[in-house]
This record gives C-alpha cells, sequence and structure tokens, in this order.
C-alpha cells in the first residue's frame, strides 16, 4: 500500500490574459501549494477493475479525477487486464473552492500508480498525461509552488517567502468551467511576471463576476478587508487573507461567521 498526503493550493493571483482558439483562457497565475492536504490510499488490485471509496459522499464512485486518472495510466502504460487498484480518498479539501482539490489528487494518484504498478514514466510523461486530466494537474505533479502561463500549464518553480492564511470556505460550489465562460475579456490586459508579482498580489480577473453570482463572496471579502486583507483563490469559491504569523490569522478568524468553514495553513514550496 501506498499513502499519499496530496495538497491544495491557492492562486496568490489570477490573471486572465486572452480566449484561445481552442477555447481555453490564457492565464498568469502563482499556484502557492499550501498545508491542507487529503490523503490517498492505494493498493493492488487483484482483477482488472479500479474500485474507489472515499469519506466524501458527493464523489462519484464510478466516474472522477482519481479514476480517470488511473486508467489514462493504465491505458497510457499498456498494462495488462489484471492490473487493478483500490483508491482510498479521505477528503479534507472542499470541492469546487478554487483550492484544487481534484487536480491534486489526480496527480497524487498518477503518481502513486507510476510507482505501485511499476510503469516507470518519467516526470515529462506524468505531466503530460496530467495535462489532459486538467489545467491544474501539472503544477502538482511537479510538486513546486510555481508561476504558470499559457492555460497554467508552462510552469516556472519560484519560491517565496513563509505566510500564513486563513482561508474561508463559503459552502458554495463554484464550477471552473462555468466561470470561465461567464467571464468577459477586457480590453486593456496587464501581465503579471515574476518581476511585478509581488505588486500583484491578490488580483483576480474572476472577483467582480464572482461577487456578482454570490453575495456571500462579496461579504465574506469585505469582512476579511475590513480586519486585515482578502482575495479569492482560483475561480472561487474560497477567500483568503494573507498573514505574517499565525497568531494574527486565529485573531481575525474569530470574526468568520461560524457557518462557513474557515482553514488556517501556511505556504509550501515543495512536497
Amino acid at each position: 500500500m501506498i499513502t499519499i498526503k496530496s495538497p491544495a493550493k491557492i492562486n496568490l493571483f489570477l490573471n486572465i490574459v486572452n480566449k484561445r482558439k481552442d477555447g481555453f483562457h490564457d492565464i498568469e497565475t502563482y499556484f502557492q501549494l499550501i498545508s491542507l492536504y487529503d490523503e490517498i490510499h492505494l493498493d493492488y488490485y487483484s482483477g482488472s477493475s479500479i474500485k474507489f471509496f472515499s469519506n466524501n459522499d458527493n464523489l462519484s464512485i464510478t466516474d472522477n479525477l482519481c479514476i480517470r486518472a488511473a486508467k489514462l495510466l493504465k491505458d497510457y502504460a499498456n498494462l495488462n487486464t489484471n492490473t487493478g487498484a483500490t483508491i482510498k480518498l479521505n477528503k479534507n479539501i472542499p470541492i469546487g473552492a478554487g483550492l484544487g482539490g481534484g487536480s491534486s489528487n489526480a496527480a497524487s494518484v498518477l503518481l502513486g500508480l507510476n510507482n505501485l504498478w511499476k510503469c516507470k514514466l518519467s516526470e515529462k510523461e506524468l505531466f503530460r498525461l496530467g495535462k489532459s486530466l486538467g489545467s491544474d494537474v501539472p503544477v502538482f505533479i511537479g510538486g513546486s509552488s510555481a508561476y504558470g502561463t499559457d492555460t497554467g500549464t508552462t510552469l516556472i518553480k519560484h519560491e517565496v517567502e513563509k505566510k500564513f492564511f486563513l482561508i474561508i470556505y463559503p459552502k458554495i460550489e463554484v464550477s471552473s468551467k462555468e466561470m470561465y465562460s461567464k467571464y468577459k475579456i477586457k480590453d486593456c490586459i496587464k501581465h503579471i511576471n515574476l518581476d511585478n508579482m509581488h505588486q500583484n498580489i491578490g488580483f483576480n480577473s474572476f472577483e467582480d463576476l464572482l461577487c456578482y453570482e454570490y453575495r456571500q463572496i462579496k461579504e465574506l471579502l469585505s469582512l476579511l478587508r475590513e480586519h486585515n486583507n482578502g482575495f479569492v483563490s482560483g475561480s472561487g469559491s474560497c477567500v483568503f487573507s494573507i498573514f505574517d504569523d499565525e497568531e494574527k490569522a486565529k485573531q481575525v478568524s474569530e470574526f468568520i461567521p461560524k457557518i462557513y468553514q474557515t482553514y488556517i495553513v501556511h505556504s509550501i514550496n515543495r512536497i
């Protein structure tokens, strides 16, 4: 059996640059890995099936990113029909939250089963498989916080100083696909790179749209900004505040209504 800690991420900024001919969007972002984890247990299964179990009843046991990742790897590596696996996912990262939980899980399954099944695929091959599953998967394959361009799949590993984050999940599942389809490209686009990223921490192209669509997100951002700072991660729904020390994050968390889930975590540069 292999046990893997599957981390979440937040986007320290997310700038949508344009819409591509293939329907996807070019972005500029910084993927910050954080100390919030799902846990995945992988083991052999005597047969050809991929068996999936989870503590989260909202996940399909027949079709989800973990199962798709396992089947994709099995097909690509051309493994025999008697190669199977059990995947047990202990879900802590909220779903539809902009924290990349599903993408992280898919990456963990690819990495873990590559070892368990002795596929001996290179990181480059796993990266390519991950990219076909979702644009956030490659950063987790690489295992490091990184600056991302194109669809978020061209990555430059980069470390920033340790910070603490108060993350609030407003118990809203937001579809990334739906948010991208609703987003209107602005006429004047700025560019965010490694040179000017620190002046643009917290910028998110989706913020206005999310605040328009979801009253709770707008109210939580206002509350966080009243006490410190407040930003959106990814395409939502989680919002977060950045701190230099954990104690201050705990103090601000006391102002958050108890109906919401809160997490106090810190940045990690490498898994």
